[in-house]
C-alpha cells in the first residue's frame, strides 16, 4: 500500500514549484518589454527562461516529489522510480531542453544571416549536448561502469569528433582568409585552394593518428611490427598507390607552376572547357554544354592543353561566307565589317574587324571576317550572331550566296532508233554539270 508523504513537506514542494514556474513564465516577458534590446535578443532571453530554466525547475520538483514518496514508502515502489533513476531522467531532459532551445535560437537568428558561423555554432551545441549526455550516464549509479575498452572507444570517438570540428573551424577560417587574398590577387586563387586542402588533409591525418595512438597505444606497436615484418606488403601498397600519389604530386605542380588556373578557358582532348576546380588528385573541367570532366592531375600535367585565357583572354572570332561570282565583292566585305562593328560584344582593336578574299571555289568567292571579342565563350555567341545578321544584310543588298544548281537540256539527236512500235516517251535528257549561278 502506497503512503502519502507528510502534508507539510508535500505542500511546501508544490507551492514552491508553482511559484517558481509562474515567475519564470511571466516575469521575463514583462521585463524584456521594458528593455531596449533588439527583437532577436528579446526572443532568445524569453526562450531561455521559458525553456531550459522552466524545465529545470519542473524536473527538480519531480525529483524532490519522487524522493518524498520513496522515503514515505521504503521498498514499496518500483525500481524504475528510485531517486537515482529519476535524477538521470531529469538530467537528460534538462540537457535536451538546452540543446533544443540553443538550436532554435541559432537557426532563427544566426543561420539565415551567417551560414558558416551558424553551422559552427550548431556543431558546437550538438557536441556539448552529446558530452553532457555521456557525463550524465557515467555519473549515474543506474548505469553500469564502463570497462577500459569502452573508455578507449569513447575516447577515440571524442578524438574523431574534435578532429572534425577542428577541420571545420580551420576550413572556415582559411576560406575567408584566402578568399580575401584572392580578391586582391585573383591569379593566386589556384594556389590558395590547393594549400587549404593540403592543410585540411594534414589535420585529418594527424587527428586520426593521435586519436588512435592515444586510446589504443598497442596499435602503434602492432602497426610498426606489421610494417617491419611484412615489408613486401608495404611495397605492394606503394605500387598500388603510385598513381594516386602521382596525381597528388601533379596537382601540387599544376597549382604551383599554373599552366592552367581556376576559371581558365582551355581545349582538352578536343573539348572546350572551363577549369572549375583543381583538387588534390583530379581537376574538374566544365564543358560548354555544362558537363563535368574529372581528369586526373597526372593526365593534365602530361597533356598538351590550349589555354585561351593565359596572358590575354581576348580572342579573334572567325566568320566565313561564300558569295556568287556575279555579286559585288567590295560591298559584301563592307557589310561584313559593319555587322562586326555593330555587335554589342565587339572589342575595338587596331586593323580589326578585317576581311579577306580567301579562295575562288567552284560555286563562288570565299570571304573571311575576323573580329576581336573579350573571351572564347563570347566568341562562340558572336560567331552565330554574325552568321545570321550578315546573311540578312546580304539578302537586303542583293548579294547572293551560291547553292548547287543543275540545268537540264533535252538533246533530240540522242534519241534511240524506232523499233516499229510507237512510243510517247520523251527523249532522254542530258545533264549539265552544276554551275555557280544562283
Amino acid at each position: 500500500m502506497t503512503h502519502l508523504p507528510p502534508g507539510n513537506d508535500l505542500l511546501v514542494l508544490v507551492i514552491s514549484v508553482a511559484i517558481a514556474s509562474a515567475l519564470l513564465w511571466a516575469v521575463p516577458s514583462l521585463w524584456v518589454r521594458r528593455t531596449r534590446w533588439k527583437e532577436p535578443v528579446r526572443t532568445t532571453v524569453v526562450s531561455v527562461f521559458h525553456g531550459p530554466l522552466l524545465a529545470t525547475v519542473l524536473a527538480a520538483g519531480a525529483y524532490e516529489l519522487d524522493v518524498l514518496f520513496w522515503n514515505a514508502n521504503p521498498g514499496a515502489l518500483s525500481s524504475l522510480l528510485t531517486p537515482s533513476t529519476i535524477a538521470l531522467l531529469v538530467e537528460l531532459v534538462v540537457i535536451w531542453t538546452f540543446v533544443e532551445t540553443a538550436d532554435l535560437a541559432v537557426r532563427r537568428h544566426v543561420l539565415s544571416d551567417q551560414a558558416e558561423s551558424g553551422r559552427l555554432l550548431l556543431y558546437g551545441i550538438y557536441a556539448a549536448g552529446l558530452f553532457g549526455v555521456v557525463l550524465a550516464l557515467l555519473s549515474s549509479p543506474e548505469v553500469p561502469r564502463l570497462a577500459g575498452a569502452s573508455w578507449a572507444i569513447l575516447g577515440f570517438g571524442v578524438g574523431i569528433l574534435v578532429t572534425y570540428l577542428t577541420v571545420y573551424i580551420v576550413n572556415v577560417f582559411l576560406e575567408r582568409y584566402f578568399g580575401a587574398l584572392a580578391h586582391h590577387r585573383p591569379r593566386l586563387e589556384t594556389i590558395y585552394r590547393f594549400v587549404r586542402r593540403a592543410i585540411l588533409a594534414i589535420i585529418v591525418v594527424l587527428g586520426v593518428a593521435i586519436a588512435t595512438y592515444a586510446n589504443f597505444p598497442v596499435a602503434a606497436g602492432v602497426i610498426t611490427t606489421l610494417l617491419l615484418a611484412a615489408g613486401f606488403l608495404a611495397i605492394i601498397a606503394g605500387i598500388a598507390a603510385q598513381s594516386t600519389l602521382a596525381d597528388v604530386i601533379a596537382g601540387a605542380m599544376v597549382s604551383i607552376s599554373q599552366p592552367i588556373q581556376i576559371g581558365d578557358a582551355i581545349s582538352f582532348n578536343g573539348e572546350w572547357c572551363v577549369v572549375e576546380d583543381i583538387r588534390l588528385s583530379f581537376t574538374v573541367l566544365r564543358t560548354i554544354d555544362w558537363r563535368r570532366l574529372m581528369v586526373p592531375n597526372s593526365l593534365i600535367q602530361s597533356s598538351v592543353i590550349t589555354n585561351y585565357t593565359a596572358v590575354d583572354p581576348a580572342i579573334l572570332v572567325t566568320v566565313e561566307m561564300q558569295i556568287t561570282y556575279e555579286s559585288d565583292v567590295d560591298k559584301a566585305r563592307e557589310i561584313m565589317v559593319e555587322e562586326a562593328r555593330r555587335h554589342p560584344d565587339f572589342l575595338p582593336y587596331p586593323n580589326y574587324p578585317k576581311t579577306w578574299v580567301m579562295d575562288y571555289l567552284d560555286n563562288g568567292v570565299l570571304l573571311r571576317l575576323r573580329s576581336k571579342v573579350k573571351d572564347w565563350l563570347t566568341a562562340y555567341q558572336v560567331q552565330k550572331d554574325l552568321l545570321y545578321s550578315i546573311r540578312k544584310r546580304f539578302t537586303e543588298s542583293g548579294i547572293q550566296i551560291p547553292y548547287p544548281t543543275r540545268r537540264v537540256i533535252i538533246d533530240p539527236t540522242s534519241a534511240p532508233a524506232p523499233t516499229g512500235k510507237s512510243s510517247s516517251s520523251p527523249p532522254p535528257a542530258k545533264a549539265e554539270p552544276p554551275s555557280g549561278t544562283g
